[in-house]
């Protein structure tokens, strides 16, 4: 038992290797549901069975009622598979611990009990000596993480394919890096975009034309304005911010983000390197941003970017403590980081 790596649950998966317990959390929440329907077809034999598949929410879930499900004998079937969703299993009173130890340690073979996280992290309390000895012992927990670069753009590529339409790794890169990591947001983008072109290779301009970004993409867009001086771009991108209802000191936040990235892809570049070198300093980051962080960094000075991370962190203590209108704070913050440039 204890932690099985996502390839090697795969692979079990399809040898018919089934635990009794398995505990499925992550990021990736596209990949999560995939494989938990995986395993109620290789446990039921089908995705969907009435009989024998039982569902229940952690926040709703009366531990007792938990123990019935499992001891339940199956109808019709070999096998039993219980769900529960968002259970906070390390946060649960004294009581109720006893009874979660109970159940995982007295499974019976016909039953696959699962515990889904979903909007809840999961993280083992090692000062809950009994429960995490019991989860190590007797359950499988397998980690969906955002995907790598790599396989994100195969994936992307592989989707697109489906739809009858192709795309280049430069264009499903732009696209990963435009509308973020998560494979469910991914998803409902490339269908809009394999809806719109025309042609049956996506372009770049298909993508602008109906990806919606995400904020941190937003805040790059603007900033590479601000660097090509096209302030009326800049500006607008802030306003559709606002009109997204981001709350201004995320918006803040994301900005001095953005601009700690841009600063030290300034340092690298004028130290001779580039966007290789750049990833082993923003560790995380993907090579595609990277590589766009490299083009746009030298439209600001090494000082420009000191000063307005200063303005960043000025601004950020205001809206902190409700010091003024928090727009025209930002707003104010733009139009200095504008004149700044032009100077």
């Amino acid at each position: 038992m204890g932690e099985l790596k996502m390839e090697d649950f795969r692979k079990s998966l399809k040898e018919g290797s089934i635990a009794r317990c398995y505990i499925l959390y992550g990021q990736e929440r596209y990949l999560r549901e995939h494989y938990t329907q995986e395993l109620r077809k290789a446990v039921l034999g089908q995705e969907d069975d009435p009989f024998n598949l039982r569902q229940y929410e952690g926040k709703e879930l009366d531990l007792d009622e938990l123990s019935e499900a499992v001891d339940a004998y199956p109808s019709f079937a070999e096998h039993t598979m219980v769900e529960v969703r968002d259970l906070d299993l390390f946060h649960c009173p004294e009581d109720q611990t006893k009874k979660l130890i109970a159940i995982l340690k007295d499974l019976p073979e016909y039953c696959c009990l699962v515990f889904l996280f979903d909007t809840l992290e999961y993280k083992v309390d090692k000062r809950k000596k009994g429960l995490s000895d019991a989860v190590k012992d007797h359950a499988v927990s397998v980690e969906f993480p955002v995907q790598g670069q790599g396989e994100l753009t195969r994936w992307v590529i592989r989707h697109f394919a489906a739809h009858k339409k192709e795309i280049s790794r430069e264009n499903a890169a732009y696209l990963i890096f435009l509308c973020g990591s998560l494979m469910e947001g991914l998803l409902n983008e490339i269908g809009k975009i394999s809806v719109y072109a025309r042609e049956g290779t996506v372009t770049r301009e298909d993508i602008d034309a109906v990806a919606v970004p995400v904020v941190e993409a937003q805040v790059y867009r603007m900033a590479n304005a601000l660097s090509s001086r096209r302030y009326d771009e800049a500006a607008e991108l802030m306003h559709k911010l606002f009109q997204l209802n981001t709350e201004p000191i995320v918006i803040n936040a994301m900005i001095g983000s953005q601009l700690r990235r841009l600063y030290a892809a300034k340092l690298v570049k004028d130290s001779g390197g580039g966007a290789r070198e750049l990833t082993q300093v923003l560790k995380g980051e993907r090579d595609f941003a990277c590589q766009q962080y490299i083009r746009i960094c030298g439209g600001f000075s090494s000082a420009w970017y000191r000063n307005a991370l200063r303005r960043c962190a000025e601004v950020d203590l205001k809206l902190k403590s409700s010091s003024g209108d928090e727009e025209e704070l930002l707003k104010s913050l733009f139009l200095q980081l504008a004149a700044e440039r032009s100077a």
